[in-house]
């Protein structure tokens, strides 16, 4: 085999032995730096390369690095703000929140309760006829409801009992809620459609925060409308003294009242007093000792 067979060869297995640690189609700078090298290696002496190639290969190369330098950055920069994102979304554990989208979830505990999401749509235009229907996650719809005479801009609430079109409870889990809605001239009316739910865990999946309902199914961040305290809490006293007041307010009047009846209490002394002091009264009392 002659010297420049051998070269040749050797340069393609070169070449090779830096594809093979491409996980992509494009070459790292590793891979680029090498081709360079090995290029200058096996370069004709009575041909060398032009200077101005050179210098055009090398800015390439300096090119490759600073991007892919950049590219790594704004990865780490991504997923710092990710966990930024997914430790500021803790706040909204235990809150009842409102999210655009038609994924329900119902969980029932040990004592048979079970926890439901609510959903709430507003329709654009008049609604002639249509249906709601709750779906299973493999598609299948296991209950439906009547959307006839639904106006448009009222905000109408879905309450679902968990129960599925004969009466019978459905099983725990994820489902969907889809309207099919039209007006009088048959065309499709368009809807908003939000679910309530109270938040009871966080998730980051794919580079994105999930909220974790307590109906069990996941909700993206992003589509947030409004965030309010569970209604259980919302009707509490915000303020943990606020009852602590009420019941000072309670002794002070409790002790005017006290005040009062020792002053109607002085009164009525007063009046005894007066009572002795009467003439009458030391007139009965002289006949009393005259009969002695």
């Amino acid at each position: 085999m002659s010297a420049i067979t051998q070269a040749i060869t050797q340069t393609n297995n070169e070449f090779n032995q830096a594809l093979s640690k491409q996980t992509g189609s494009t070459l790292d700078k590793d891979s680029f730096m090498l081709l360079l090298v090995t290029q200058f290696k096996y370069q004709d002496p009575l041909n060398p390369m032009d200077d101005k190639e050179f210098i055009s290969q090398m800015a390439q190369f300096s090119s490759l690095e600073q991007m892919m330098n950049m590219n790594e950055s704004m990865e780490g920069l991504t997923e710092a703000t990710n966990n930024q994102t997914l430790i500021n979304a803790t706040s909204y554990i235990g809150k009842q929140v409102s999210v655009a989208g038609n994924t329900i979830g119902k969980v029932t505990d040990a004592t048979g309760v079970s926890t439901i999401s609510t959903f709430r749509y507003a329709f654009g235009d008049n609604v002639t006829k249509g249906t709601l229907s709750v779906k299973d996650g493999n598609g299948n719809t296991i209950y439906t409801e009547d959307l006839a005479g639904k106006q448009a801009g009222v905000t109408f609430e879905f309450n679902w009992d968990g129960k599925n079109g004969a009466g019978l409870p459905a099983d725990d889990g994820v489902y969907t809620v889809t309207l099919s809605a039209f007006n009088s001239s048959g065309e499709a009316v368009l809807s908003d459609q939000v679910v309530d739910a109270t938040v009871t865990g966080l998730v980051n999946q794919n580079g994105s925060v999930y909220l974790g309902m307590d109906g069990g199914q996941l909700l993206e961040l992003s589509n947030i409308r409004q965030v309010t305290l569970p209604k259980t809490v919302a009707n509490a006293p915000l303020n943990p003294d606020e009852g602590s007041n009420d019941s000072e307010g309670g002794v002070g009047e409790g002790s005017t009242e006290a005040g009062d009846s020792s002053a109607g209490a002085e009164g009525d002394s007063s009046v005894a007093e007066g009572d002795t002091e009467n003439p009458e009264n030391t007139g009965n009392e002289d006949a009393a000792n005259g009969a002695a």
